[in-house]
């Protein structure tokens, strides 16, 4: 999602995504996003959690330049920091990525299940990396400021997680399920 740049001069009615009909229409389309990404580290309340991080967006003095980046570290940490007392538990992928679309074909639909499977055995900065790049669609800037690393070490999990899937799926000897390309 483009975002405008933050004005330099403070308007009381700019928001950090701009005007107020900007920001009501980055909150309809990023809170339900964000609400996912709070359900992937096991928050208990990821609505509120979601809400939260707006709020914290919106009580800033500084303007920040990639609110949307902004947000998503904001729900990482407080969905960390909510589930604390179970950080020895695994994350489960299966609680945040649903099965292909309902006109998906029967080959699509094992192809999703067996992709979903695959990425629980990658680490899980990896596996982190990658969902925020394909499934949240962020830029290599914004996951690099969503987990405070360099844009090169996010390629680099990107790809080292990529390579991982496709040896998964395809060993070497021949087994594999799927071709990836």
């Amino acid at each position: 999602m483009g975002e405008p740049a933050c004005p330099q001069n403070p308007d009381p009615q700019a928001t950090p995504f701009g005007s107020r009909e900007t920001f009501h229409a980055a909150f309809a389309e990023v809170y339900p996003r964000l609400v996912s990404y709070a359900r992937r580290y096991g928050a208990t309340y990821p609505e509120d959690i979601a809400q939260e991080a707006f709020v914290i967006l919106m009580q800033r003095e500084n303007p920040v330049e990639h609110p949307t980046a902004f947000l998503y570290g904001t729900v990482r940490t407080l969905a960390l920091t909510e589930r604390r007392p179970m950080k020895n538990q695994n994350l489960s992928l299966e609680a945040v990525m649903e099965p292909g679309a309902s006109g998906a074909t029967a080959f699509d639909h094992v192809l999703n299940r067996e992709v979903r499977e695959r990425m629980k055995l990658l680490s899980p900065t990896f596996r982190e990396a990658l969902w925020l790049f394909v499934v949240e669609g962020l830029a290599i800037k914004e996951i690099s400021d969503i987990l405070s690393i360099p844009e090169a070490t996010v390629k680099t999990r990107i790809h080292r997680a990529k390579v991982q899937l496709k040896e998964q799926l395809n060993p070497p000897d021949g087994g594999g399920v799927h071709v990836l390309v």
